[in-house]
């Protein structure tokens, strides 16, 4: 029994238990998720060789993760970025559409402006030509007012004395009178 338990063979069983320890320990390492360990375990293990792969692995993957992560990101900026583009360009269009509608505006106002200036001068006519034939006998104006149109004989007469209009009409023809009066009574 001496010889079984000489010192080389203790020592040899000695290196074949420590190498069966550490198979088992690499094994269970191989298995073994590194992103629980605390960061100075990690830091430990990555200087040892045969671990350096393992923890430098899921740092790597830890890596790629992030990079998507951005990568989601920036696709998701870049989409808003070019919404943004779309829409000050949509603003840039509705500004020019506005712009125009402004300038036609004002073009529209000043045509009103320029009717507005002629149906004041026109209405400073017939007032005129309405004083003029106030002043005339009534018997006269009937004779010239006789081949005038309704419409204009009818915006002379509002601009005249009731009592002028009453003897120029007594004056007119008969149905030119009548024709006259229903205008100016709207029926």
């Amino acid at each position: 029994m001496k010889n079984i338990f000489s010192g080389k063979t203790i020592i040899i069983l000695g290196i074949i238990i420590v190498l069966i320890i550490v198979a088992i320990c690499l094994l269970c390492f191989k298995f073994y998720d590194f992103n629980r360990l605390h960061p100075s375990v990690k830091a430990v293990f990555s200087k040892l060789p045969i671990l350096k792969n393992k923890v430098d692995s899921e740092q790597f993957s830890e890596i790629q993760e992030d990079d998507k992560i951005l990568e989601e990101e920036k696709e998701r900026i870049e989409d808003e970025w070019l919404e943004i583009e779309k829409q000050k360009q949509e603003i840039k269009n509705k500004e020019s559409e506005l712009l125009k509608k402004q300038a036609e505006l004002e073009a529209l106002e000043q045509e009103l402006e320029v009717a507005k200036g002629k149906l004041e001068t026109q209405m400073e006519s017939i007032k005129d030509l309405a004083q003029y034939y106030e002043l005339m006998e009534a018997r006269n104006a009937a004779k010239i007012l006789e081949n005038i149109e309704d419409d204009f004989l009818i915006q002379l007469f509002q601009n005249m004395k009731k009592e002028t209009v009453s003897e120029i009409l007594s004056n007119l023809d008969p149905q030119k009178a009548a024709s006259i009066t229903k205008k100016m009574s709207g029926l």
